[in-house]
């Protein structure tokens, strides 16, 4: 009998599967959420899972990238980027830090509330938190906290078509709100894969919840309309037309096409090394970067082409992608749930899953970790929102399940946190400082571990990069200043001084070929400075003098 009464509580707290209270629910989420994330943040350093969330802090907080602080993020909504900038240090760390945290810790507390409101065990909620949040607390990236906005949102319309408690609704409508600023692209992602989760005959016939539909679709409309007035300046457009046209290049993989046709090359009179270099972020040519240049490399390579060839190439990233490091654990999880459950509707979701990475795959960007890393989570957090209403067996296999996948994951997590923890300390003993603009091309600077979460804002006020890259012309960036006072790249690259320059060896190898094809002379680079994780080089392609 006592075994019984601790299976029973360890899958469900209610053997009708009615669910926690409200406020009950809510303190036991609150508690998990919050005490995770500090328990995590106070073991390790955590640091961005990429260079995005990097530039975005930049950009709110006008060092490194950006010439002034702005509430322009580009990525994410302006009103996003205001709310950022609201916000007080604490302890010196910034805004942009601590609302991505905030962001993270409310989208795993609502997860756990909502799995508790669905009829979910505290203990199953607690290894359900673990399993999704421990990756992206500890490597935080926009993408991924506006996806598990989403998942949460998902869980909570699920809850207000079992309970039919408004708080639930409402909340779900501000979760989805808020991913909508952070990061709409994969919020629509999340939502369309989540489709055949959602109970929409019951919403339908909800009075409640066709306002707060209506309510939601009004405000994102209004976030919308000012994020558009906010980019509507005569610079932000000239910006904005450059960017579409790069992106076919930077982001498609249609410079490979491009490469195969000689002919087309010479006849727009480009050089091989020139696309390679354009596709590798290198915009401050504006000969090679001229949208005009780009439409029409572009435009004349047949749509047809582009698509039959990524989809030939597509298979193995569709079987790749989920048993990557960072996915297996979910994956795994995920796919051993739905052998166990086999609903329609999770049979539906899965296919939706691998037909979108299909389709970026076809349009020549397989979608990284980032993406897939929510849709994955969703995957996984369905079937135990509807492990109440199974028999008793099968929800003490789901519980294993996520415990097996919460422990592997831990295990892996915690070794590549100690690992980051080491980058992190050996670029704060490396002391990256420049009072003057220093020069970043590619991966060779590993921004991730130069400013980790935990920043504080006397440790980046003397940094100036002009870093090439999606934001290299943006208004509010130094390459912006610097080419308005003259000493722009190329400016100073062909000058006696050069330039301070961070490039992995295959960028020098291009910009020597460049050097070479554009002024005649080849590029001189000298070591000026070599540390663990980076080396600064000057480099110079000025005619040799006599």
């Amino acid at each position: 009998m006592y075994s019984n009464i601790s299976i029973t509580s360890l899958v469900s707290p209610s053997a009708a599967g009615r669910g926690s209270s409200p406020a009950r629910a809510l303190l036991t989420a609150a508690a998990i959420s919050i005490g995770w994330t500090i328990l995590l943040c106070s073991a390790f350093d955590p640091r961005w899972e990429s260079n995005d969330d990097v530039t975005m802090s930049m950009v709110a907080h006008g060092y490194g990238i950006a010439s002034y602080g702005s509430d322009l993020l580009f990525f994410s909504n302006v009103l996003w980027g205001s709310f950022v900038r609201s916000l007080p240090m604490i302890d010196g760390i910034l805004g942009y830090s601590i609302a991505t945290l905030l962001s993270m810790t409310l989208a795993s507390g609502a997860t756990a509330y909502f799995l508790l409101r669905l009829g979910v065990g505290p203990i199953v909620a607690i290894l359900a938190v673990i399993l999704v949040f421990m990756r992206p607390t500890l490597l935080p990236q926009f993408t991924v906290t506006a996806g598990l906005l989403a998942v949460s949102a998902v869980l909570g319309l699920q809850a207000y078509s079992r309970h039919g408690s408004v708080r639930d609704l409402v909340a779900a409508c501000w979760l989805i709100f808020l991913a909508f600023l952070i990061r709409d692209l994969e919020l629509a992602l999340v939502m369309a894969v989540a489709l055949p989760l959602l109970p929409w005959r019951k919403l339908a016939d909800a009075r409640p919840a066709r306002w707060a539909a209506a309510g939601l679709v009004i405000c994102i409309a209004g976030a919308t309309i000012t994020d558009k007035r906010a980019y509507s300046s005569p610079e932000w457009q000239t910006f904005r037309q450059q960017n579409a046209a790069r992106a076919p290049l930077t982001d498609f993989g249609a410079a490979k096409f491009i490469l195969d046709r000689p002919e087309l090359m010479d006849r727009h009179g480009v050089s091989a090394n020139d696309v390679r270099m354009v596709s590798g972020w290198f915009f401050v040519d504006p000969q090679l970067s001229n949208p005009d240049l780009l439409r029409s490399l572009v435009g004349e390579i047949p749509a047809k082409t582009m698509v039959e060839t990524n989809l030939a190439a597509s298979l193995p990233v569709v079987n790749a992608l989920p048993r990557s490091p960072e996915l297996l654990a979910l994956t795994c999880v995920g796919a051993f749930l739905l052998m166990v459950l086999l609903r329609p509707g999770l049979v539906f979701a899965w296919l939706l899953f691998y037909a979108a990475i299909l389709m970026f795959a076809a349009i020549g960007r397989p979608p990284p970790v980032r993406v897939c890393f929510p849709l994955l989570a969703l995957l996984t957090l369905a079937p135990l929102a509807m492990q109440s209403r199974l028999p008793q067996w099968r929800g003490i296999v789901l519980a294993a399940a996520v415990i097996a996948g919460a422990i592997f994951n831990g295990r892996y997590l915690i070794r590549e946190a100690d690992a980051d923890n080491r980058a992190i300390e050996l670029a704060r003993h490396q002391n990256f400082s420049s009072s003057d603009s220093t020069f970043i091309w590619g991966d060779a600077l590993p921004f991730e571990a130069v400013f980790p979460v935990f920043t504080r804002a006397e440790e980046v006020r003397s940094i100036r990069f002009y870093g090439l890259g999606a934001l290299t012309l943006a208004p509010f960036s130094v390459p912006t200043a610097d080419e308005a006072a003259n000493r722009g790249f190329l400016v100073r690259l062909r000058s006696e001084a050069g330039i301070s320059l961070i490039a992995a060896p295959p960028q020098q190898a291009l910009l020597n070929t460049y050097c070479m094809e554009h002024y005649g002379t080849p590029l001189r680079a000298q070591i000026t400075s070599k540390g663990e994780l980076w080396t600064i080089v000057n480099a110079s392609c000025a005619a040799a003098t006599e």
